[in-house]
């Protein structure tokens, strides 16, 4: 009975088995190539750009390193004087009664370089050099009560020199960055200030020791950001920006970047105009001719849109793009970018600060307001 049962389940089966294999529809290729290639990028990534202000870092670090293998005189003093300055450095940083001392004599703390800030190096010897040119004497007691080498004139020469070459260095890389300068159209004028002032110093003809150091900061500078006077990019960013329109455009491309500007306002109009064109071929009737007439006319109005601009004085962002509303577009395409990581990371810092334990279930949009709002207060102080 059992065995008449259990043939009788497996004749079923098989029979149902046949029975799904009857009902299955046949497989059917698709040829997905043609798709794939009709399909459009909506997004893509912007061009990739290097952060300057590692870029400057690496000028203050590995091209002055260049120096000292030019110069042996300058790789002579630079090391004896820096030798002498970490002997103090060490001296507070690892005790206590060192920095009581230090703050006893010369009314505040030495700066102690640190690597991770780019220009700790600078703080810390502005700091020195301000101390010996206010308190010169008890500097020198600090040194002997901490058994410190005793500095001669010429480190002394030394450190004020090398703070004056590296001040227009340093200050560059605090506008690069700033929160308030975030903007990618800063970068260009930024370096060709820079540069001028490096230029500067070298014209002038005073330095005793540190010749060698201008001569390396203004080559690796050179080097590492010729690019940026030949990216077009980079150029109508710093066009599109108030502060700065053509001013430190180079003198052979500004009538470039003028005729650049007006394409991205004519691109820009054509776009929200939805792209106004004729539908048919056929010859032009009488309407046809007037509004093209006025279509033209508007034409000439977006370009002169451009020269109001470039005519202006004002220099401030809420009042400069007022009745200039695609100059204001043109300035948001390529100025939204940053020319550093700096002001980035101070984001992602304030985001852990919002993104709490007891918040963990915010949304995307939420989060992204809270985080706006929070980093743009200032603003609402401001006013």
């Amino acid at each position: 009975m059992f065995a008449e049962v259990q043939r009788s389940i497996e004749d079923n089966r098989e029979e149902e088995e046949e029975d799904d294999e009857d009902e299955e529809d046949p497989p059917v290729f698709i040829n997905l190539t043609d798709i794939l290639e009709e399909t459009q990028e909506d997004y893509s990534l912007p061009p990739h750009q290097r952060c300057a202000c590692h870029t400057l870092n690496l000028v203050a670090t590995r091209d002055i390193e260049h120096a000292l293998t030019q110069s042996e005189p300058f790789k002579r003093i630079s090391r004896s004087t820096l030798a002498k300055c970490q002997g103090l450095w060490n001296k507070q940083h690892r005790s206590t009664q060192a920095s009581d001392t230090i703050q006893e004599k010369l009314g505040c703390q030495l700066i102690v370089p640190n690597v991770t800030r780019w220009n700790s190096t600078y703080h810390a010897m502005e700091r020195l050099n301000t101390c010996i040119l206010t308190k010169q004497q008890e500097f020198y007691e600090v040194c002997e009560k901490l058994q410190v080498a005793r500095f001669k004139s010429t480190e002394f020469t030394f450190i004020q020199e090398y703070v004056k070459v590296m001040m227009p260095l340093a200050k560059a890389l605090d506008v690069l960055q700033s929160d308030r300068m975030g903007f990618l159209g800063v970068l260009v004028p930024t370096i060709s200030i820079l540069l001028e002032k490096m230029e500067e110093i070298k014209r002038e003809g005073q330095l005793h020791h540190c010749n060698p150091l201008v001569d390396a900061i203004i080559s690796g500078i050179k080097r590492r950001f010729e690019y940026i006077f030949e990216d077009t990019r980079l150029l109508t960013a710093s066009a599109a920006h108030p502060m700065f329109r053509l001013t430190y455009i180079p003198s052979d491309k500004k009538a470039q970047v003028v005729s650049d500007l007006k394409a991205e306002v004519h691109l820009l109009e054509t776009q929200s105009s939805g792209h106004r064109q004729t539908e048919d071929d056929n010859p032009a009737d009488d309407g046809d001719e007037v509004m093209g007439y006025f279509l033209s006319l508007r034409s000439a109005i977006e370009l002169n849109e451009v020269d109001s601009y470039l005519q202006s004085s004002e220099t401030k962002l809420v009042n400069a793009f007022q009745n200039l509303p695609l100059m204001k577009k043109v300035f948001l395409k390529f100025n939204t970018g940053v020319p550093a990581s700096a002001a980035c990371e101070r984001l992602f810092s304030v985001g852990k600060d919002i993104f709490r334990p007891k918040r963990n279930r915010l949304s995307d949009a939420t989060f992204e307001k809270l985080l706006l709002c929070r980093v743009n207060k200032h603003l609402l102080l401001e006013q």
